[in-house]
């Protein structure tokens, strides 16, 4: 006589990183869903993202569900897309029915909320939220705690240099998150070769992020000019896959529209860069010297005092407000050799390790218990 097979149920993490420019949320999640699939194959991996860039969590094999972000759809009308947001999601985790819910975001909307609330008793919650704000008020500390309650643990992934006050049901990271290890990057020879860069020339990436950073064009061709100052350097500017693409006309500058530009970072002889999360970290990770650029004008993302964390290790220069003069001077410093090699041994120091690997560990622990 045949048994019945008995039909086992799937385990599964569903991930739901914010975005609508850039992809910081979208890559820090991505790191920690490739390796709890490393860890555990058989758990399933779904997104459920309002970043647009899909096909990156399609690459990594994971089932991707994409929900247009409030920036794109109709400001005036947020009351009908939270609501819209609300009916997707529940949906979502009415098919999969996840043991684990990940949130990655500055605030989970409304439609968030509403949607896990019911499968609280079943599924654990937890919210990914970097510790970062500057100039906020009370009201808005207030507003931020009073959505910590509807997750069951908060996690702060570590900031190179900060260090922030855990409470009841939360955890920090002891390392930053970082997408790839550093045995994915590829050689500085091979990525040379590729780039048919000439044996004398050296290497300056520019990045200076997806959002708005003051007057990212102005910057930019300041920065563009300064490097004309200098003989035998190869530049490559990186553009997102998301973001709109830069105005510039310059054979002599090579564009990289790819991810993750981390795999090309041991080429690099400088960077000059935005201060975003996962740039910065992995900037350092990589030992690449650095001249950091903050975006000042975001209350959610306290772009100078992680710049100011590098700089005071003597892993990178700060710049703030840049002027042409400045931006030559910050360069000359920047590709002296002993300036340079010593920078890049100070920011290797700084991270020893890639915190991805330990969160993984530590939502399987959570899901455990």
């Amino acid at each position: 006589m045949n048994k019945k097979s008995k039909k086992t149920r799937v385990d599964t993490i569903v991930f739901a990183p914010t975005n609508g420019v850039g992809l910081g949320h979208l890559t820090r999640t991505l790191a920690i869903a490739r390796r709890v699939k490393k860890l555990d194959p058989s758990k399933k991996i779904v997104f459920f993202t309002t970043c647009p860039a899909i096909h990156l969590v399609e690459r990594e094999g994971f089932i991707a569900h994409y929900f247009p972000s409030l920036e794109i759809c109709n400001k005036s009308k947020t009351r009908q897309w939270d609501y819209t947001l609300s009916q997707r999601l529940s949906r979502i985790l009415h098919i999969y029915k996840p043991s684990m819910f990940i949130f990655d975001g500055a605030h989970p909307y409304n439609g968030i909320l509403t949607s896990i609330s019911p499968f609280k008793k079943i599924m654990k919650c937890i919210w990914i939220k970097k510790n970062q704000y500057t100039n906020i008020s009370q009201l808005r500390k207030t507003f931020i705690k009073e959505k910590e309650k509807h997750f069951h643990y908060i996690i702060t992934p570590n900031e190179v240099g900060n260090y922030n006050e855990i409470h009841e049901n939360s955890y920090m990271t002891n390392f930053p998150i970082i997408y790839l290890d550093q045995s994915e990057a590829l050689s500085k020879d091979t990525v040379r070769k590729l780039w048919q860069v000439p044996d004398d020339y050296k290497v300056v990436y520019i990045q200076l992020g997806a959002g708005k950073i003051n007057d990212i064009q102005a910057i930019l061709n300041n920065i563009l000019y300064a490097l004309k100052k200098f003989e035998n350097i190869f530049i490559v500017l990186g553009e997102s896959i998301i973001g709109q693409k830069l105005n510039i006309i310059d054979e002599n500058v090579l564009i990289l529209r790819d991810y993750p530009n981390s795999r090309f970072f041991n080429a690099f002889d400088l960077a000059i860069s935005a201060v975003g999360y996962n740039t910065y970290h992995e900037l350092l990770y990589f030992g690449v010297p650095t001249i950091f650029i903050p975006n000042e004008n975001t209350s959610l993302d306290n772009q100078v005092a992680r710049a100011m964390n590098a700089k005071k290790a003597e892993a990178a220069l700060v710049l703030r407000d840049p002027k042409e003069d400045d931006i030559i001077e910050s360069i000359k410093i920047a590709l002296n050799n002993e300036i340079n090699a010593q920078m890049r041994r100070n920011a290797k120091k700084l991270i020893e390790k890639n915190g991805a690997d330990e969160l993984a560990q530590l939502i399987f622990y959570l899901g455990n218990n």
